[in-house]
Order: C-alpha cells, then structure tokens, then sequence
C-alpha cells in the first residue's frame, strides 16, 4: 500500500475518526496518500493518514484514477503552487485531483477515464520539454479527445 516496490505498514486505524469498530477495509494494492510517520534501516516504515493532531488533512485512501510513475523533479514542479503544468490544465479540463507523492508517483483521477489517461499522458510526456511544447502537446491531447 505504499506505491513504492518497499513494503510499508499501516495501523487499521491511522485515520481520522478510525476506532477499532469503525476503520477502513484495506487490501494489500490500494493505493493510500499517506505520510511516513516512522522510518528505520532495520524495520519496514510506518504510515499514516492522519498528521501529529489527528486530522486527515487530504491524507486518505485514493479510489480509482490512475498512477504514473515520474522524476522526484516532476514530482517537486508538480507540487509548486503555479505549477506550469498544470495551469493550461484547468482550461481544458472541468475538474482534476492529483495526489502528488515525494516517492516518484503521482495519482490522477478527473470525470471520465479517457480524461483521466489523457492528463496523465500529458504530465509525463511534458516533463521535459519547454512551455511552449507543452502549449502544443496539451492542444493535441485535447484534439484527440474529440
């Protein structure tokens, strides 16, 4: 449940509001957004969905969308505030998520599937290339969409 080929463990009840009644049913390959809460060479990191006062604050577990795999480079530009691949983003898109992890994965989720595969096709293609390649990768995306 980490995203990341290490294994990681989770307390049932590493949620906001989880008691021993009342906790999420997870299975090992869900995909959670989590923080590290533990780490050591000799044991397996700890994680949770909640930060040191018990509140979720967006962390949670991630239902559909799609995973790709990227640079920590795209992963740092991606979680900058005016990110500049993201912004023409919002023009052609009604609405978005992206989960966005220091482990080299970023998740995406939007209305429709084929939207959901068109973004993240263009976040990885567009990691290297300058703004106004973006530009047009973005146009011919939207273009193939129909």
């Amino acid at each position: 449940i980490s995203g990341d080929p290490h294994l990681a463990m989770m307390s049932s009840i590493a949620f906001e509001g989880a008691t021993q009644r009342n906790k999420p049913d997870l299975k090992v390959g869900h995909v959670v957004y989590a923080r590290i809460i533990a780490a050591n060479k000799d044991v397996e990191p700890e994680l949770a969905c909640v930060n040191s006062k018990g509140k979720a604050n967006g962390l949670q577990v991630l239902e559909k969308g799609h995973i790709i795999q990227c640079s920590l480079g795209l992963c740092r530009k991606l979680r900058q505030a005016k990110c500049p691949l993201t912004a023409p983003l919002f023009k052609h898109f009604k609405s978005f998520e992206l989960c966005v992890g220091m482990n080299g994965r970023v998740w995406v989720q939007s209305d429709t599937v084929k939207h959901t595969v068109a973004i993240s096709m263009y976040l990885k293609k567009c990691e290297h290339m300058c703004l106004p390649d973006q530009v047009m990768m973005l146009k011919q995306t939207v273009r193939a969409l129909g």
